[in-house]
């Protein structure tokens, strides 16, 4: 607690001492970037959400547009209710049952503001203790040189016995632009830690859904002395050089130049101020051009070579699940152990380095790109350690190396069509062979702003992509699993087509999968021999009417072979949010109501010792109303709010699990506050 008020009154100093050294503005607008440098020049700014209607999203959960399986406790593992195919080909770093709780390069941003900009978010419930704190700062601290940081931190100690959670990121950044615009860097570093208790789930379902109990710190579970601690850090650089000055130089004669450029008006070179001359008095052969001095003028090339970017990045990802009584019944369906408590420990090093061009130069664009080129090559390395039984230590698994080409284009078409392209394929080492090529059909259907077809658009995009099963897949050793598997490649068919006209968004999906991967109801990796295929059709809304706002989305899944993977047929969210202004406009008043809803379904199970779900027939989740109440105040750059969750089970009705084995969230009174400091 002491380093948490310190880190709090660093902050605030910080932020006055950065606001005594600005320039007077009454500006509050605060942008950000994404990570990677080219979407500065790629993309539009985003603009940072200090709408009040959200001010009570503190769960980073809910800030998709998915529902997840979690597990009973807020920053426990998660997984969404729809199919993802997005992964990347290449070593595959990520943790999918944490990836909304791990903060690593992709995530971060780089705040650009007039003034300092910091914000504070804290929220706490009524009981139990638990408490959720969110630091934002950034700044310009010289000219061109910009510093960011987030800090998060949330403590939970849950309503069932050894189910506390304690979560924290921290990621800083600093972006550096030359003033000639030639040259740009980024440095960042980023740390997450998780430490999770694992219960493993309820052990009669029955006592909680009927009540049969009303007490869920005493209901039994299926393990005391279990918990995961999961450790991410990371640091790395990117830094760009253009090929040629933005400007070049053109030397004239200086009498030639007066000859042809002054008439009897005050000009300006360079922002040399030159006298009034009278043209007419000026003779050409008056000054010999041997003596005659010479005026350097510069101009905007129309042309560059574009130019290179460079990156490197190091990430340390440390996995370890501690079991003081590993022969419980819980595990006995699985492997057989090897040791009474298990200290199984996972360990991967990664080293990147990626070394591209392309045809920016000093180009800058926002969603109208006439034409862009990239290629790249990148080096990977990867090693993988873990705790061996019979050494009784850490010991280096395995290692791998990659390279990896990759290049696109982006070209629009009649300022209407804009067709894009991207490749990437595995040239040697590991995993070589495998590919991943993507493409898109943007088409717009109106540039006039008179015309109301202006903000629609239709967009394709497929995706095909040949990829090999993951480290993790192949081969892993631990305590509770062993395994090594020769699976080949899976291939992946994306096909996704969807229209947006203004906030209103719907489209329809459709993933083919050879040869999947997937955890069977034996917790560990299978490959189908076949297809699956997946259907969606999905859609979105963000509207507002009066002083209602709207935003909510639904998706509708098909899927055609649910003994390899299963989704609930339907899903969707709706908030509604009214507005008053009160106090003579001085404050808004904004109650609001969120449903949430998904159709039953044999959802995965989750195996703490694995951090992965997995395939189960036995149990039916979901048919359930999750409900939050909110009201809200908002007054100058403070929001505070009060907030009600899961309220349906006022009902009576305790049929809540969204995992099996694992409820949904109990009712709890949450208090906020989002404060953001400009002046």
């Amino acid at each position: 607690m002491k380093r948490l008020l310190l880190l709090i009154l660093s902050i605030i100093s910080l932020h006055f001492s950065a606001l005594s050294q600005n320039q007077s503005t009454d500006s509050t607008l605060v942008t950000f970037y994404p990570t990677h440098l080219d979407s500065i020049s790629l993309s539009q700014p985003h603009f940072l959400d200090t709408a009040t209607f959200h001010a009570n999203t503190f769960d980073l959960l809910n800030r998709d547009l998915t529902i997840y399986s979690t597990l009973s406790n807020i920053g426990t593992a998660h997984k969404p209710l729809q199919f993802n195919s997005s992964h990347r080909i290449g070593f595959d770093l990520s943790l999918p049952a944490f990836s909304n709780y791990i903060k690593t390069e992709k995530d971060l941003k780089t705040y650009l503001s007039l003034l300092p900009y910091s914000e504070i978010r804290y929220v706490m419930t009524s009981g139990d203790k638990e408490q959720h704190l969110n630091f934002r700062f950034g700044r310009q601290i010289h000219q061109g040189l910009y510093l960011s940081f987030e800090y998060n931190i949330n403590f939970s100690p849950g309503t069932y016995s050894n189910n506390e959670v304690e979560n924290n990121y921290f990621w800083i950044n600093a972006l550096y632009t030359t003033k000639n615009q030639r040259y740009r860097a980024f440095a960042y570093w980023f740390r997450n830690k998780l430490d999770i208790q694992e219960n493993g789930g309820i052990v009669i379902d029955s006592i909680y859904s009927q009540q049969i109990e009303s007490d869920n710190s005493v209901i039994q579970i299926n393990l005391s002395n279990a918990s995961n601690f999961v450790k991410v850090s990371g640091a790395g650089f990117q830094h760009y050089f253009n090929l040629l000055p933005k400007y070049k130089k053109d030397t004239e004669n200086e009498t030639q130049l007066l000859l042809n450029t002054i008439d009897t008006t005050i000009f300006s070179i360079d922002s040399t101020v030159v006298d009034t001359v009278v043209k007419d008095s000026l003779q050409r052969n008056s000054i010999p051009d041997s003596i005659a001095p010479t005026i350097q003028t510069t101009t905007k090339r129309k042309f560059t070579l574009g130019r290179i970017n460079h990156s490197f990045a190091y990430q340390r990802n440390q996995l370890f699940y501690n079991e003081t009584s590993a022969s419980l019944p819980f595990y006995a369906p699985f492997d057989t152990l090897l040791n009474a408590r298990s200290t199984d420990t996972t360990i991967i090093h990664a080293f990147r380095n990626s070394l591209k061009w392309n045809s920016l130069g000093y180009q800058s664009y926002s969603n109208d790109i006439p034409f862009y080129l990239y290629a790249g090559i990148n080096y990977d390395f990867y090693k993988i350690k873990r705790y061996d039984y019979l050494e009784a230590d850490v010991v280096t698994d395995r290692s791998h190396s990659q390279v990896i080409l990759d290049g696109g284009v982006v070209m629009n078409l009649f300022g209407l069509t804009t067709v894009t392209g991207h490749a990437q394929l595995v040239t040697l080492g590991y995993q070589i062979g495998d590919f991943d090529l993507r493409g898109q059909w943007k088409q717009r259907f109106g540039k006039n702003d008179h015309n109301f077809l202006k903000d629609l658009y239709l967009t394709f995009d497929i995706d095909l992509k040949h990829q090999s099963p993951t480290w993790f897949e192949t081969k892993y050793y631990s305590n509770h699993f062993r395994w090594e598997n020769d699976f080949h490649a899976a291939t992946y068919l994306n096909m996704d087509l969807h229209a947006h006209y203004q906030t209103f968004q719907i489209g329809v999906k459709n993933t083919t999968i050879n040869d999947l991967i997937y955890f069977n109801t034996e917790a560990r990796p299978t490959q189908h021999d076949g297809i699956v295929s997946i259907s969606e059709l999905y859609g979105s809304l963000a509207y507002s009417l009066w002083r209602f706002r709207f935003e909510g989305f639904f998706c509708l899944n098909i899927v055609n072979n649910e003994a390899v993977l299963r989704l609930p047929t339907f899903q969707s969210r709706l908030k509604i949010g009214y507005s008053q202004p009160i106090f003579k406009k001085a404050a808004i008043l904004q109650p609001s109501i969120t449903v949430q809803y998904f159709t039953k379904y044999h959802a995965d199970a989750y195996m703490p010792a694995l951090r992965t779900f997995y395939l189960q027939n036995e149990v039916l989740v979901g048919n359930f109303p999750y409900i939050d109440a909110a009201i809200a105040i908002n007054v100058k750059q403070a929001d505070i709010y009060v907030q009600y969750s899961n309220m349906f089970l006022l009902t009576g009705n305790h049929d809540s699990f969204i995992t099996p084995h694992y409820p949904m969230r109990d009712s709890k009174i949450f208090f906020g506050v989002n404060w953001r400091l400009f002046n």
